[in-house]
């Protein structure tokens, strides 16, 4: 069974080949590494070429022009060649049991989506703290996973802890989603199947996305991803979420747009109609600016 370890990338050669490396350390053997470069202007290209020639198993593929994150990613899986798709992001790190874990994992009957926990770090590898699903291995309903992704945020992890059949994915990422684009495809993936955790932090994520984070506060970005989530999980969800989850999500949303105004963008509470609780919602917004204003 064929695993692609996929590895989209844009002028990140500087830490591209430590990622390369820690796909060509894996136990699982039968694997294909492939590179997705977009377009990258730093010698990424020359780089991968360098280590496919070492590796059979590494393969690049380069866009004809910049398509952006979310194509770049799809595209891994249009051009992967393997049964299941690991994604590696172009500055994180794998354990080498990473992938046979996942692999383990995701066999068990009725599941569609594989994750463990991450061991999250600086941009110099310094340890900041483990982020994982849940303490133990688990089991969890794809429906009862959704919900909570939808009311709690995406606390499955990072697409470079997730392992899932290339089969299921095959519509590949929405682009209408500029924060949210990974969320949203766990949530397609699990109307396949459950979702199984592994609590062993087997992956390396970096943290220094705030810049990213910034400019989308500002475009508005993670506000309207919420709103299309919202529109189009609700007709799914709206029988089956709790009191308390209905809560939850107009906490969230009041915190996303409390952290937009705190920024000094603008961000209109009357004009958001996708939440449950509207006068309490309305109430929660400057609350939650002057919350976020005192945290900067």
């Amino acid at each position: 069974m064929t695993v692609s370890i996929c590895i989209p990338t844009y002028n990140r050669a500087a830490t591209l080949a430590a990622a390369i490396a820690s796909a060509q350390a894996q136990s699982y053997g039968d694997l294909e590494i492939l590179v997705l470069d977009d377009q990258s202007s730093d010698g990424t290209e020359a780089l991968v070429g360098e280590a496919a020639r070492a590796d059979p198993r590494v393969r690049l593929v380069r866009q004809r022009q910049n398509v952006g994150l979310a194509r770049n990613f799809s595209a891994c899986i249009t051009e992967a060649r393997g049964e299941f798709i690991k994604f590696l992001c172009d500055d994180d790190l794998l354990e080498p049991d990473c992938v046979a874990a996942l692999i383990e994992a995701l066999a068990r009957p009725g599941v569609a989506l594989a994750a463990c926990a991450r061991k999250l770090v600086d941009d110099d590898l310094r340890p900041l703290r483990v982020a994982a699903t849940r303490r133990r291995t688990t089991l969890i309903d794809g429906e009862a996973m959704t919900r909570e992704l939808f009311v709690k945020g995406n606390t499955i992890g990072e697409p470079t802890a997730v392992l899932f059949r290339r089969a299921d994915a095959a519509r590949g990422f929405d682009v209408r989603y500029e924060q949210a684009f990974d969320l949203e495809m766990w949530c397609h993936l699990l109307r396949a199947g459950a979702f199984a955790f592994v609590p062993a932090p087997l992956c390396f994520v970096r943290i220094h996305s705030a810049q990213a984070t910034r400019r989308n506060i500002h475009a508005g970005s993670i506000i309207e991803d919420k709103r299309r989530l919202f529109r189009e999980m609700l007709p799914r969800l709206a029988g089956r979420l709790s009191r308390t989850e209905r809560w939850l999500w107009d906490l969230r949303m009041a915190s996303s747009l409390g952290r937009t105004r705190a920024a000094g963008a603008p961000a209109d509470a009357a004009g958001i109609s996708e939440i449950f609780h509207p006068r309490a919602f309305r109430a929660l917004v400057p609350l939650a600016a002057m919350a976020w204003a005192v945290a900067r």
